[in-house]
């Protein structure tokens, strides 16, 4: 029981790491999106950690890393998690940090949505309440003909889309593929995707900007392998909650490098969105405590 207990201790620990790394990525992404295309930019988001994944795992694993059973599920996944991370740095272009953060954080009620379509997932009373909560929280902070109201609002969601579609595609292959090959061939497809946009998008940058585009990377494979090792050594349904917690570095660092700071109905609305997540959280728990029982 105590190594259990250790055992998620250390996954909640690595959880967290995830989320300030995820956070220091997106803070470093709409700096340079003042001065770079965006393409440059989550091309540095996919090709760096790639090569560290290679530099680090290769040598270990050779060949069976870089092996899949489920090609064309994987293509698909590299494409919409890529998509996704295209439509937040654009986002990031016109929108403050934290806003854009919190309505992106809808993908968990969005998720519900099309596991009942796609998959046939039964949704308790709950579950409805808790996708209610959610889109009226993101309905707060754009406030229908607030400032927030424009169409840059609909990119975040389009992350939100293309991140809860990829959880979809994941679901498939979830526990018949193993995690780091999961991981090359995402960052894979990302990379080459933006390879063949690069060209079209290139700006000659800085030595300042070449350390920051570096500094991109690295965070973002720190993300994605601590990632990785939480869900080794917990429970998606225990880590799923302190995702949240990455919207309050968003927040700090929004207000400290750029100084964003969320008025009180938009920090409401963050709020909302939070608590339908987190009751989707539960109520996932729940179902799958019943199902092992």
């Amino acid at each position: 029981m105590v190594s259990r207990m250790s055992r998620a201790g250390r996954g909640i620990v690595m959880a967290l790491l995830a989320t300030v790394a995820y956070a220091v990525v997106d803070a470093l992404s709409k700096y340079q999106a003042r001065e770079y295309p965006v393409m440059m930019i989550v091309w540095a988001r996919y090709f760096v950690p790639l090569a560290l994944l290679l530099a680090v795992f290769l040598p270990r694993r050779g060949a069976r890393m870089l092996r899949t059973a489920f090609p064309l599920v994987q293509a698909i996944r590299g494409v919409l998690l890529t998509a996704g991370t295209v439509f937040i740095v654009f986002a990031y272009r016109v929108m403050p940090m934290a806003e854009a953060q919190a309505i992106s954080f809808i993908h968990p009620v969005l998720l519900t949505v099309l596991a009942v379509v796609f998959l046939g997932e039964k949704v308790s009373l709950a579950g409805w309440s808790a996708v209610l909560i959610g889109f009226s929280g993101v309905l707060i902070i754009v406030r229908p003909g607030g400032g927030l109201f424009t169409p840059a609002a609909f990119l975040p969601l389009g992350l939100a889309l293309c991140f809860s579609s990829y959880q979809i595609f994941t679901r498939l292959i979830a526990g018949r593929e193993n995690s780091l090959n999961s991981l090359f061939c995402v960052l894979l497809v990302g990379s080459l995707a933006m390879s063949v946009a690069l060209p079209f998008s290139w700006s000659d940058p800085t030595p300042k900007g070449l350390f920051f585009f570096a500094l991109i990377g690295v965070s973002s494979g720190i993300g994605h392998f601590s990632t990785i090792k939480a869900l080794e050594l917990a429970p998606a349904s225990l880590l799923a909650p302190f995702a949240y917690i990455q919207l309050l570095w968003v927040g700090i660092l929004g207000v400290l490098a750029f100084g964003d700071f969320p008025d009180t109905i938009t920090l409401f609305g963050m709020a909302v969105v939070v608590a339908g997540g987190l009751f989707v959280a539960a109520s996932r728990r729940r179902q799958a405590g019943r199902a092992r029982r």
